[in-house]
């Protein structure tokens, strides 16, 4: 690692990752997962969780369903668009340069006995990960396949676009209720992963959907996308 990462890392585990905001809002929101906690939930949330494993499962099979039909193919580009340009932007880039561990590597800080979470770390109902917590991928990549499959739905296909947005979500939370996260990687993770849809949504949708596309329609004579 460089100088310059270095510094971004050190500075973040340093002064944000443990200021009070941050580690308020991961106490709070620990505090109300323990407090619904319940061995059905666990056994939900350990399904949901592993279907946003890398490559994303889900977005995965539901993207290759949606590209078979030329009626819902733009639908299925949108979303393996969002999952993958979501995916760079954390998997690649912010949590090699940011650098903050893990719950399960961090659990004992001063910083939690600070904001009285001070019981010892619960075992989590997911496999350790050896990657950075911030931000949560799986919260990103589902996030930005979901919103972005729903970002070209439209009207027409929202049956489809909103139950995958609000599995999105689902899948996002699922990595606070197993403790593989901290609720803070998940909320970050899920604002870049909104982002990162309608950025890559609205390049598509001028330089594909307007102008590639149809180029390429009108040289194989054949219809692509309905």
């Amino acid at each position: 690692m460089n100088f310059c990462a270095l510094s971004i890392s050190t500075f973040f585990n340093e002064n944000v990752f443990q200021s009070d905001i941050f580690t308020k809002i991961d106490a709070a929101v620990y505090s109300f997962v323990d407090s619904i906690a319940s061995p059905a939930l666990d056994g939900i949330f350990e399904v949901i969780t592993h279907l946003g494993d890398t490559p994303g499962i889900i977005w995965f099979v539901l993207g290759i369903i949606l590209l078979i039909p030329k009626k819902t193919r733009k639908l299925g580009i949108c979303l393996f668009a969002g999952l993958a340009f979501s995916s760079l932007i954390t998997n690649v880039i912010l949590k090699n340069i940011l650098e903050r561990p893990r719950p399960y590597e961090d659990a004992i800080a001063p910083i939690w006995e600070a904001v009285g979470y001070k019981y010892e770390w619960p075992a989590i109902l997911a496999e350790k990960s050896t990657s950075f917590s911030f931000p949560s991928g799986h919260a990103t990549s589902s996030v930005g396949a979901g919103f972005g499959l729903l970002l070209a739905c439209r009207k027409k296909y929202l049956a489809i676009g909103i139950p995958a947005f609000i599995l999105s979500l689902a899948i996002a939370f699922s990595r606070i209720y197993v403790k593989i996260h901290y609720p803070t990687d998940v909320i970050a993770g899920t604002i870049v992963g909104i982002l990162a849809a309608v950025a890559i949504y609205f390049v598509f949708d001028l330089l594909v959907f307007k102008k590639a596309i149809p180029a390429l329609e009108r040289k194989i004579n054949k219809k692509i996308i309905d």
